[in-house]
C-alpha cells in the first residue's frame, strides 16, 4: 500500500430512479450512457483517472487540484448543455475533495475518499461543494469563483468540514435566448489550461470586440507546425467569446477525406441544427432550398422547400455561396459570429472558394473568421496558397504564427501541469525536455507522459512530482515516433535514407559529409533537404553555409533509432569513411567525430581505429565515464556487438596529458560525464 497526496472527485446522477421509471428501459440506458459520455469526456481533458463506477456516479482522481475543479465544472455544463435539447432532463452533484491518501489495488482510501463522497451526497442537483483543501491547493491556478458555503457536518466524521462552494454558469449563459450551443470540440478546457499562449488569445479577444462592435468583419490566419497548440488556444478564446455572447460556429477538414464544402457542411450544419425555426423559415424565404444541398439538416427542420431556382452548374454554385454567406449575415444580425476553420491545409477547391467570397462579399457581416492552417505542410501545387495570396490583398486580415515553447516557457507548462512550482532538479528536468523537443507542446505532453507512465517521473508522498532518471535514457513514446515517422514519410524513401544518414553523423550535420556517405548526387540532395526543411525537420544555419540541423532533438533520435542495430552500425562505418576522406590525414577538430563513428560500427576489425582516434582525441575511456559513443540513441555500444559497452583505460603517465588536451579535441554535444 503506498500513499499519495491526490485531488478526489465523487459525482452522483440526480433523478436516476424516477428516470427509470418515466423512460422504457432502452430510453432511459441511452441517456444513462450519454450522461457517463459527458463524465468521462471532461475527464480526459483534464488529465484525470476514473477509479471506479458506483451506479449512479463516478469517483475520480487527479493530480492537481485546479484540475479537478475544472473537471468539476465541465461536467456540469456539459449535462446542462445535453439536457436542453432533451425532454427528460438529469441533474448531477460534484464533490471535491483531497490530501493525503492510501492507494492499494488501483483503489485509494483514507478521510479525503469519505470527505468528497459525503460532500457530493450534500449537494444539490447542478452544484459543486469542494473541501477547504480544494481551495488551498489550488489557489490561483483555478480561474472558477469558490465561495464560502461554511462548516458542513458529514457522515462518518468527527468534525465538521469547511467547504466552498464552486461556482459556474451554463455555457452561452450571457445572452438571453441563445440557442446554438457552443460546439464539442471547443467546448472542454485543458486541465493544465492554456500556458504560454495568453498574448495571442488576447489578441483574438480584441478582433472579436471589434468585431462585436461593428467594426466589420476581419479574417484572422493562425498558422504553425503540427503538435504547436493552435486548436487549443483559439479554443480558449473561442469558449471566452461564447460566454461573452458571440456565436461560435466550427469546421475542420481531414487529411484523406476530400468531401465537397466540409468546412461550411459542418460549421453551417451545425446552425442549423440547433437555431431557432423562425429564424430557418425567414432564410428560407429570401433563399430558398439552396442551402440544403450543403446542408441537408434544412430540409430535416422546414420540411416541404422549394426546387431549387439553378439551371446549371454555375448558377447552382452562385445560389449556393449566396444562401452560405446570407445565413451567415442573418445570424450576425443577432449577435457577433466566430467562424473557426480548421486545418485548412487540408481544404477542399470548394470551401476555400466559399471562404474567399465569404471574405469580399458586400454583405454586412459581423464575423471573425479564424483559419487555423499547418504552413509547412503546404506544397506547391496546395489550393490554399492561392488562397492566402488573394486574402492578404484584402482588408481586415491579419496573422498569427505559433513557434515552440521557450525555455522558461516549459518550465511555466510543467509547473502547471504539476501544480506546484519546481524545484531545482525538476527545473534541470525541464531544460532538458526543451532540449530535447524544441519547446513543441505536443512533444512535450507526450515526453512527460511517457515519463510518468514508465515511472522516470513520480509522484512523492506529499505530492510533488520528482525525477526518477535522467532523461537521457528514456526510450522514445510511440506517439512522437509516429508523428515524426508521419512527417518523414511525406517526403518518399529517398529523403528517409538521406535523413536517417544524416542522423547518424548527428543533431549537427554539414552537406560535405552527408554528400560523401550517400550514393545520392548533390543536385537531388539539396532538393532533399530543402523538402525536409520545408516541412520543418531540419534547418539550415544561416550564418553558417552547408551546416543543417535537425529542428528537434527527437527527430534525430527518432530516426536514428528506427535503423536496425546492423543497418546503423554500417551507416556509422560509411560515416566513419566519408569523414576520412573528406578531412585526410588532417582531422583537426574533427576526431571525436571519427573516434565516435569507427567505435560504433560493430567490427572487431575495427577496434583498433577507434582506440587511436580516442587516444588522440584525448578522451578518457574507463567504466565510470561515457565512452566514445555518446549518442545516447546507440543501442550497439562501442563494444563492436549489441549490448557489449568496451572499457579502456589510458597507461596511467599518459592520463594527465590526455586531461590536458581533451577539452579542446571534444567535438561539440560528446563529453564524458
Amino acid at each position: 500500500m503506498t500513499t499519495e497526496n491526490m485531488a478526489i472527485l465523487f459525482t452522483d446522477m440526480v433523478g436516476s430512479t424516477e428516470l427509470s421509471q418515466r423512460l422504457s428501459a432502452d430510453a432511459a440506458d441511452d441517456v444513462r450512457r450519454r450522461h457517463f459520455s459527458i463524465l468521462r469526456q471532461a475527464i480526459a481533458e483534464a488529465g484525470g483517472t476514473e477509479v471506479k463506477n458506483l451506479g449512479d456516479g463516478l469517483m475520480v482522481v487527479f493530480g492537481p487540484a485546479s484540475a479537478a475543479l475544472a473537471c468539476g465544472v465541465a461536467m456540469q455544463q456539459g449535462v446542462e448543455r445535453a439536457n436542453r435539447g432533451r425532454e427528460q432532463s438529469v441533474g448531477l452533484r460534484v464533490g471535491l475533495s483531497g490530501g493525503e491518501v492510501s492507494r492499494e489495488d488501483n483503489d485509494y482510501f483514507g478521510d479525503p475518499v469519505v470527505e468528497a463522497a459525503r460532500l457530493c451526497a450534500a449537494c444539490e442537483g447542478g452544484q459543486i461543494l469542494a473541501s477547504q483543501w480544494v481551495r488551498l491547493t489550488a489557489g490561483r491556478r483555478t480561474r472558477h469563483q469558490l465561495k464560502a458555503h461554511g462548516g458542513l457536518t458529514l457522515k462518518g466524521l468527527p468534525d465538521p468540514v469547511e467547504t466552498v462552494e464552486v461556482l459556474w454558469e451554463p455555457l452561452g449563459a450571457a445572452v438571453s435566448g441563445t440557442a446554438v450551443p457552443l460546439p464539442d470540440r471547443l467546448a472542454v478546457r485543458p486541465g493544465v489550461g492554456v500556458v504560454g499562449r495568453e498574448a495571442e488569445v488576447q489578441t483574438i479577444m480584441d478582433a472579436t470586440k471589434r468585431v462585436t462592435g461593428g467594426e466589420g468583419r476581419e479574417v484572422m490566419l493562425v498558422s504553425g507546425e503540427a503538435g504547436l497548440g493552435k486548436t487549443t488556444m483559439v479554443a480558449e478564446a473561442a469558449r471566452a467569446a461564447f460566454d461573452a455572447g458571440t456565436c461560435v460556429l466550427f469546421g475542420h477538414c481531414e487529411e484523406d477525406l476530400a468531401t465537397p464544402y466540409q468546412l461550411f457542411a459542418e460549421s453551417l450544419g451545425h446552425y442549423v441544427t440547433h437555431v431557432t425555426e423562425a429564424q430557418l423559415l425567414a432564410h428560407v424565404e429570401e433563399h430558398g432550398s439552396e442551402l440544403a444541398r450543403l446542408v441537408p439538416a434544412l430540409a430535416s427542420r422546414i420540411p416541404g422547400l422549394p426546387p431549387s431556382k439553378a439551371v446549371d452548374a454555375d448558377s447552382e454554385r452562385y445560389l449556393l455561396f449566396a444562401a452560405a454567406v446570407g445565413l451567415l449575415a442573418m445570424a450576425s444580425e443577432h449577435q457577433p459570429v466566430m467562424l473557426v476553420l480548421d486545418d485548412l491545409q487540408w481544404a477542399d477547391k470548394g470551401s476555400l472558394l466559399l471562404l474567399r467570397h465569404l471574405t469580399a462579399t458586400e454583405h454586412a457581416v459581423r464575423i471573425l473568421i479564424l483559419g487555423i492552417y499547418r504552413n509547412i505542410e503546404l506544397s506547391a501545387s496546395n489550393p490554399l496558397l492561392d488562397t492566402l495570396a488573394a486574402l492578404h490583398r484584402q482588408r481586415g486580415v491579419s496573422r498569427i504564427e505559433l513557434r515552440g515553447f521557450d525555455d522558461a516557457g516549459v518550465v511555466s507548462f510543467m509547473e502547471a501541469a504539476a501544480g506546484h512550482a519546481l524545484d531545482e532538479m525538476a527545473v534541470g528536468l525541464a531544460h532538458a525536455v526543451y532540449r530535447e523537443t524544441d519547446g513543441n507542446p505536443f512533444f512535450v505532453s507526450e515526453v512527460l507522459r511517457h515519463l510518468s507512465e514508465t515511472g522516470a517521473i513520480y509522484r512523492e508522498a506529499g505530492g510533488r512530482w520528482v525525477a526518477r532518471d535522467s532523461l537521457e535514457q528514456m526510450a522514445l513514446p510511440d506517439s512522437v515516433r509516429e508523428v515524426i515517422g508521419g512527417r518523414v514519410g511525406r517526403l518518399g524513401e529517398d529523403a528517409r535514407r538521406v535523413l536517417s544518414i544524416a542522423a547518424v553523423i548527428g543533431r549537427d550535420f554539414d552537406f560535405d559529409l552527408l554528400a560523401r556517405a550517400t550514393t545520392t548526387s548533390e543536385e537531388h540532395l539539396l532538393d532533399i533537404l530543402d523538402g525536409a526543411a520545408a516541412v520543418a525537420l531540419v534547418r539550415e544555419l544561416a550564418d553558417t553555409a552547408g551546416h543543417y540541423n535537425f529542428a528537434h532533438a527527437l527527430i534525430q533520435h527518432t530516426l536514428y533509432e528506427d535503423l536496425g542495430p546492423n543497418r546503423r552500425a554500417r551507416t556509422h562505418r560509411q560515416v566513419a569513411e566519408a569523414l576520412e576522406d573528406l578531412c585526410g590525414d588532417r582531422p583537426g577538430s574533427r576526431i571525436g567525430e571519427l573516434a565516435r563513428h569507427w567505435s560504433s560500427t560493430a567490427r572487431h576489425g575495427d577496434l583498433a581505429k577507434a582506440i587511436s582516434y580516442s587516444r588522440r582525441a584525448g578522451w578518457l575511456l574507463h567504466p565510470g565515464s561515457r565512452t566514445v559513443e555518446t549518442d545516447r540513441r546507440s543501442r550497439s555500444g562501442p563494444g563492436y556487438r549489441p549490448g557489449h559497452r568496451a572499457r579502456y583505460r589510458p597507461a596511467p603517465d599518459r592520463r594527465p596529458r590526455l586531461s590536458r588536451h581533451a577539452p579542446r579535441c571534444r567535438s561539440k554535444g560528446h563529453r564524458p560525464r
